[in-house]
């Protein structure tokens, strides 16, 4: 008999992170699925560096997928926009209690553009 406990509020056995990017004006949304760990956050971290280096006119983190956010992926996002700096717009898409919950219960949400939805953020950094 298993003891783990099957639950978004705790994270699975084994970290997985499925990261896709694509332009939507001038901005790259970078769109993120399964689990943002201390696991994954390396591969997170480089493909929204490699996004940077390109000179996006913005760059949008979309949670939406995401079905658990550690402290190591907030820093992510942390480090994410002060990379952005006040040159280059900078949104992170939370639409559900998994992200935005914890995102808020620490404040960050007084750092972070956090947004409910893609359009919403597509807005907020034109």
């Amino acid at each position: 008999m298993s003891d783990e406990i099957s639950s978004p509020a705790f994270p699975p056995d084994r970290s997985e992170v499925t990261i896709g990017t694509r332009t939507v004006g001038n901005a790259v949304v970078v769109a993120l699925s399964d689990v943002v760990d201390a696991a994954t956050a390396p591969e997170v971290t480089a493909e929204i560096e490699k996004v940077f280096d390109g000179a996006p006119g913005a760059v949008i983190v979309d949670l939406c997928g995401v079905t658990f956010l550690a402290s190591a992926g907030m820093t992510v996002l942390l480090k994410a926009k002060e990379r952005a700096g006040s040159e280059i717009g900078f949104a992170v898409v939370a639409d559900s209690a998994v992200t935005r919950r914890p995102l808020t219960v620490l404040g960050l949400d007084a750092e972070l553009s956090l947004c409910p939805s893609l359009d919403a953020a597509l807005r907020q950094v034109s």
